[in-house]
C-alpha cells in the first residue's frame, strides 16, 4: 500500500515552488501522487511548465526476414559467434540455444541452436562464419604481453 492522501499533500506542501514544478514534470509520480502535486501547483497559483516529449529513436532500416546462416552443436561456439557478428555491425541473433542447453538428448533432432542475421546480411554474415572458420581472429600466441608487476614479488619461504 503506497502512501496515503493527507502524508503526500503535506510532502507537496513542504516543497519549494521549484521542486515542487520539477517534481510535476518529471514523470516520476504515480497517478495518484501527480494528481495531488497538481492540485497543490494549482492552489500556488502556478503555472506548470510545458514539457517537451522526448526524441523518439529513428526505426532501424527494415533489413529483411530473420534468416538461419549457421547451426552449432556447441553454446558456446554458436554465442561466440554472434558475438563476433554483432562487433562487425552484423545484427545477429541465436535460437533455440536453451533449449539445446536445457535438454542434450534434444540437440541433434533440433540440428543445434542456429545463428540467424537478416535477410540483407546473410551474406556479410557468411564471409565472416568462413573467416572464424579458418582462424582469422586467432589471437597470435607467440606475442608477449607487456608484463609490468603492480606490486613487489612476494618472496618465497625456504
Amino acid at each position: 500500500m503506497g502512501p496515503s492522501r493527507e502524508s503526500l499533500e503535506e510532502t507537496f506542501r513542504d516543497l519549494s515552488d521549484e521542486e515542487l514544478l520539477r517534481r510535476c514534470v518529471s514523470g516520476e509520480l504515480t497517478d495518484f501522487a501527480h494528481a495531488i502535486a497538481v492540485a497543490e501547483v494549482r492552489s500556488r497559483g502556478l503555472v506548470i511548465p510545458a514539457v517537451e516529449p522526448a526524441p523518439r529513436d529513428e526505426e532501424p532500416p527494415y533489413l529483411g526476414d530473420w534468416v538461419t546462416v549457421a547451426r552449432y552443436l556447441g553454446y558456446s561456439e554458436v554465442h561466440l559467434l554472434r558475438a563476433r557478428l554483432e562487433t562487425l555491425g552484423i545484427p545477429a541473433v541465436v535460437a533455440d540455444a536453451q533449449l539445446v542447453q536445457t535438454d542434450a538428448l534434444l540437440m541433434p533432432a533440433l540440428r543445434g541452436a542456429s545463428l540467424r542475421v537478416p535477410e540483407a546480411c546473410a551474406a556479410e554474415a557468411a564471409e565472416a562464419i568462413a573467416a572464424f572458420k579458418r582462424g582469422d581472429f586467432q589471437l597470435d600466441e607467440t606475442v608477449e604481453p607487456d608484463v609490468t608487476p603492480s606490486s613487489p614479488p612476494i618472496p618465497s619461504k625456504r
